[in-house]
């Protein structure tokens, strides 16, 4: 068997089975699950994931080329866990339990459907409610990590998999033999060529590479239907109890020729929905879009635990930032080490523009060149600038481009950002939950509370609907909504609304325009970021109209216009 030298995946450590006792009643008594680690908590996890260069002698007795070799090191070994990466090792440590609850190898029921076929469990299909009309595997969960290039999805994911053993070797259980191999998770790359084949391939030579099985032999040059290939590929995932299937830079199914992207999307789709397999796909802002664009016409739709983790670049005000610029900045192997200030923070930000794999190459960079200048080896924001401006000299331009808000840089780059038009309307659309990180979360937050509002004025049109017709419905909610910015508690709302209707309809002949108090705003738990701003003049103007003001007298009112005669005498 050939193996591609250009294939990159992820392989871990082999283990002897340990089993572990299970407080959930479905995750008892099943070999597969109670060989799983236990779960970590959060400072457990930080622990065993934070990891920086071991060097710890005086850095004054080291030479130069040993200290620029130290440099280079910062790259290799140092790894911060964010904030954000908990959760995610909470959704992998779920899935792989949830996904082998129906795969329990002492299970007469799960054993018999090898008698049905897997061809048959594809055949039949699932019912409304997710499980196999054939065999008895239910609907797996599947999630997407999608964010820029170089915010370390691909390592951050290697940290969190290498939490888990890649493969337990069962012996016994309970005293009795359970000779059984255990692959807990397997990483894959989506081919370039978009494939399914061989994304098969890819998936026969990563079975074969960790467990010295010939797969690609047997199965690995053979085609057929979307169907064929799935069936073949699960047949190998149930032989080696798979735990989690992990596909990479699946935004190269983007480009695909006619039909591609569609097919891979439902490829991974059946093996997911049929099986249960547990899948992660990964990729870049590319690959946003792919499910919601391939599957809605398809006969497959999208599984109901399917959940997006969208993560962006960090911002320069947040936790995450801070606690990666404060940990990266103790890795000094110049002669004086250079305190963290604010305005050397700033510069690496705005070089940066806060991604992980950025930041982490210009410190290094910065401190090579300050060692080999000599002198006091002091780093400096000019150094910064000079260093930047010379080694990233191909991002600059872009970076200074989308400073300045360019969308036709964010077109040329789309993994960068993607689209916010297309992606406002995305994340109001989707049914599937979306977890957003970093700094497109802003705008998530605005979306959400966009969301909100619309909601809440659909739901007052449709109440006062029954009430009088859709023209007036839609007028008189529109009135009431407006009072407040949507803002208002909903059973104030729905009371004036009936109030302003019974009001309207009892008094017809009077023309004189309803007008409607402002409504308390509501409670707020957290902090949140209305569309507009109750200073912006929009807002200020359009309040005013609610409460039958002109635009002047509403401007006098809250103090942004004075009479000229306040301005005589001086």
């Amino acid at each position: 068997m050939s193996i591609n030298p250009n294939l990159r995946v992820i392989s871990g450590r082999h283990t002897k089975a340990t089993y572990n006792e299970q407080v959930i009643p479905e995750n008892q008594g099943n070999p597969h699950i109670e060989a799983l680690p236990n779960r970590l908590n959060q400072n457990d996890l930080f622990d065993k994931l934070f990891s920086v260069p071991a060097f710890r002698g005086d850095i004054k007795k080291v030479d130069i080329e040993d200290r620029l070799a130290l440099v280079q090191q910062i790259g290799k070994s140092f790894w911060l866990p964010l904030e954000s990466q908990f959760s995610k090792y909470r959704q992998l440590y779920n899935m792989l339990k949830i996904g082998y609850q129906s795969r329990n190898p002492l299970s007469p029921e799960y054993n018999r459907q090898f008698a049905v076929g897997i061809e048959e469990i594809f055949e039949q299909g699932t019912d409304e409610d997710g499980k196999n009309l054939a065999g008895v595997c239910h609907t797996a969960e599947m999630y997407a990590e999608i964010g820029l290039s170089g915010i370390g999805k691909t390592i951050a994911q290697k940290k969190l998999l290498g939490l888990f053993p890649q493969v337990i070797h069962h012996t016994s259980y309970n005293g009795k033999p359970l000779k059984r191999t255990q692959v807990v998770w397997l990483h894959v790359e989506c081919p370039s060529n978009k494939s399914l084949g061989a994304l098969c391939r890819n998936f026969y030579r990563e079975v074969d590479k960790i467990l010295g099985t010939d797969y690609y032999e047997r199965f690995g040059e053979k085609a057929g239907t979307i169907e064929k290939l799935a069936s073949r590929m699960v047949k190998v995932a149930n032989l080696i109890n798979l735990g989690v299937l992990v596909i990479d830079e699946i935004n190269r199914v983007h480009k695909a020729h006619s039909g591609g992207d569609d097919r891979m999307i439902e490829f991974i789709t059946e093996l997911t929905n049929t099986i249960g397999i547990p899948i992660i796909i990964m990729g870049t802002f590319k690959s946003l879009y792919l499910f919601n664009k391939s599957l809605a016409n398809s006969r497959r739709g999208i599984p109901d635990s399917f959940t997006e983790n969208i993560t962006d670049r960090m911002l320069e005000d947040s936790n995450d930032w801070e606690q990666l610029i404060e940990a990266l900045w103790d890795l000094q192997y110049t002669l004086t080490k250079t305190g963290l200030t604010e305005e050397l923070k700033k510069v690496m930000y705005h070089h940066s523009m806060g991604i992980a794999d950025i930041t982490v190459k210009l410190f290094m960079h910065v401190q090579c060149q300050a060692i080999l200048e000599g002198g006091s080896e002091v780093i400096t924001p000019r150094l910064i600038h000079a260093v930047a401006n010379r080694s990233l000299r191909l991002l600059q331009p872009l970076f200074d481009r989308i400073r300045r808000g360019d969308t036709a840089a964010l077109v040329e780059y789309e993994d960068v950002k993607p689209d916010w038009t297309e992606f406002n309307e995305y994340l109001k659309d989707v049914k599937h939950r979306v977890y957003v990180h970093g700094e497109l979360a802003e705008e998530h937050e605005r979306v959400i509370q966009l969301k909100e509002r619309e909601e809440i004025l659909a739901n007052l049109i449709q109440f006062a609907s029954k009430l009088v017709d859709i023209e007036k419905a839609e007028l008189f909610s529109r009135t009431v909504y407006g009072a407040s910015n949507g803002m208002g508690e909903a059973s104030s709302m729905y009371k004036q609304l009936t109030e302003l209707i019974l009001k309207q309809e009892h008094n017809k002949s009077d023309k004189k325009k309803a007008s409607v108090s402002p409504l308390p705003k509501l409670a707020k738990t957290k902090k949140e970021n209305p569309l507009l701003s109750e200073k912006d003049l929009r807002f200020i103007v359009n309040k005013g109209a609610v409460q039958s003001l002109s635009v002047e007298e509403s401007l006098f009112k809250t103090g942004v216009i004075k009479l000229p005669t306040e301005f005589i005498g001086y």
